[in-house]
């Protein structure tokens, strides 16, 4: 009984100098108080967080329902809530295969070229790539290879800029990246499997993001 006597009275003389520490912050939130029981902590507490993200926060709210008003916005997401909770509420959406293969705009060389040849075949390569790297969960995740090109594990909800792109390299069998300028450069390799590999090595091995 002694010894919980003395923790809750090493408790309150805390409270007490937590409060006076804090006072003109806590007189600027119009939360401070004077303090009779340790149950007062928590209306101390409620009243500033309160203060710090509604009343404090009041004007730039309200600037901000006026600037929703224009053209009847505001009424119109109030009545619709559920309608407009895509666009007013931004939510990472798990990556896919295909979300990752429309991301990254490849870079050819004209149609009919020996070198368009050998891309396209490594384009193939790529894409299944990715389909095996969403499927196979063996330590490489399509989080991994979007980190590696754009030093990014989601996609925003900007667009990317710029536009993330494709290149293709035949002085490296492993795959180099530019994440200033979203790009992969992707090697070419005569077969999937040792494409494959490279890929895996390269990522995994980059210094930082990526090699540049």
């Amino acid at each position: 009984m002694f010894s919980l006597r003395l923790r809750m009275l090493e408790h309150w003389r805390k409270l007490v100098e937590l409060a006076d520490k804090h006072s003109s912050m806590l007189q600027t939130a119009g939360c401070y108080r004077c303090l009779r029981t340790l149950g007062d902590k928590e209306k101390v507490v409620d009243g500033y967080i309160q203060w710090y993200f509604t009343y404090r926060n009041h004007v730039s709210f309200q600037r901000f329902k006026d600037g929703l008003a224009t053209l009847n916005f505001f009424n119109a997401l109030e009545q619709h809530p559920s309608i407009f909770l895509p666009y007013m509420c931004y939510r990472a959406e798990d990556l896919t295969a295909e979300s990752v293969e429309s991301l990254f705009r490849p870079q050819l060389s004209p149609t009919g070229s020996s070198n368009r040849h050998e891309e396209e075949r490594v384009l193939g390569y790529w894409l299944d790539y990715l389909i095996a790297v969403k499927e196979d969960g063996s330590g490489m995740s399509l989080e991994d290879i979007l980190m590696f090109a754009t030093g990014l594990k989601e996609i925003p909800a900007a667009k990317l800029i710029p536009q993330p792109q494709l290149t293709f390299q035949k002085h490296s069998r492993f795959p180099e990246a530019n994440v200033c300028a979203n790009t992969i450069k992707l090697p070419i390799l005569p077969s999937y499997e040792i494409f494959e590999e490279a890929m895996n090595y390269g990522i995994k091995n980059a210094p930082g993001f990526g090699l540049h």
